[in-house]
């Protein structure tokens, strides 16, 4: 059984209200049924997860490099189907944790590929409702929980700081 590997990323900004937001795109799968995903893509020869995650998020989105900070290795999903149906694949996916560092509203996409081409940023709640997939789901939860971890720790740090002063 060949395997395709795939790497993508989970890429999130913090508003201004200090809101957790994600970006998913829309498209169609090629089981005809239009999901909600977060941008991957296959590993090329001589690629790495990192370098493949950052290449098929700067091909699917067009969000550039040095526009994103890699927080961490989230997991990897599978997907392994019984049949030879059009649309079923066996693919692992590996994603990362990346967070947009620059203005998230200049995001322009347009119709590419099997892609609808529409993003949207949302919150927690709104994304677990609209991914299918509940493994991607476990992999944004877990990087959500990283996120208020993280920001935890910096709020109380930043506590410890100002108590000193």
């Amino acid at each position: 059984m060949d395997i395709i590997k795939s790497a993508g990323g989970i890429i999130y900004y913090i508003d201004t209200e200090w809101k957790i937001k994600f970006l998913l795109i829309k498209r169609q799968a090629l089981s005809w049924k239009v999901e909600r995903v977060a941008p991957k893509g296959k590993i090329q020869p001589g690629e790495d997860e990192k370098t493949a995650a950052i290449r098929e998020i700067g091909e699917e989105i067009w969000i550039r490099k040095d526009q994103l900070i890699r927080k961490s290795l989230l997991g990897t999903t599978s997907l392994r189907s019984w049949g030879k149906e059009r649309g079923h694949l066996d693919k692992d996916v590996t994603y990362f944790l990346f967070k947009y560092t620059w203005d998230p509203t200049a995001l322009r996409l347009i119709q590419w590929e099997w892609y609808i081409w529409v993003y949207k940023w949302m919150g927690i709640a709104q994304i677990l409702n609209l991914i299918y997939y509940e493994d991607l789901r476990e992999i944004i939860r877990k990087g959500y929980f990283q996120i208020q971890w993280q920001q935890a720790n910096q709020s109380v740090k930043q506590q410890f700081i100002d108590s000193l002063l």
